[in-house]
């Protein structure tokens, strides 16, 4: 008999301080009261003597049912929601037609300027930004220093890139 009424004596006593724990986490004194509850009914369940901490016990069993709530509510919200309500949230990422020819032409008027630059150069950027070569490869298939070769494609991404500027 002294075991059961441990329990209420617990839930007496400590009643209005877990239900403003939830009211505090919730934000809402009816549901507060509900969790409350049913996190009483919960560790009423438990064994006598098993629980070590039993505020602190209490206190982590209506954490967990208002997590519980909250991600059914969003659930609930999502699953509910007007489709076409949530179509017109998302951001079109696509590219219009109008943008992929002027990135067409951009990308033409550069390959032209990098055709027009000086045999060498135009190499140099091809091996590094086509091929994929490293500098030092660069500038042995071309029997150059290395620093040459850095200043001969910095000097012609300069001209690529103000093709790309006055594109845009």
């Amino acid at each position: 008999m002294k075991s059961e009424a441990l329990p209420v004596d617990l839930y007496e006593t400590h009643r209005a301080g877990l239900l403003a724990y939830a009211r505090r986490l919730s934000g809402d004194g009816v549901l507060a009261e509900d969790i409350v509850h049913d996190a009483w009914l919960l560790f009423s369940r438990q064994p006598a003597g098993s629980v070590v901490s039993p505020v602190s016990y209490l206190r982590t069993i209506i954490r967990n049912l208002l997590l519980g709530r909250l991600r059914r509510a969003g659930i609930e919200r999502i699953s509910t929601a007007d489709f076409d309500m949530a179509v017109s949230t998302i951001v079109d990422n696509t590219v219009s037609p109008e943008d992929t020819v002027a990135t067409r032409e951009i990308v033409v008027r550069i390959m032209e300027a990098i055709d027009a630059m000086p045999d060498r150069q135009a190499r140099a950027i091809r091996m590094y930004h086509f091929e994929g070569m490293k500098l030092r490869e660069v500038a042995a298939a071309l029997g150059i220093s290395i620093p040459l070769v850095h200043g001969l494609i910095a000097e012609g991404m300069a001209v690529c890139n103000r093709i790309r500027r006055e594109g845009q």
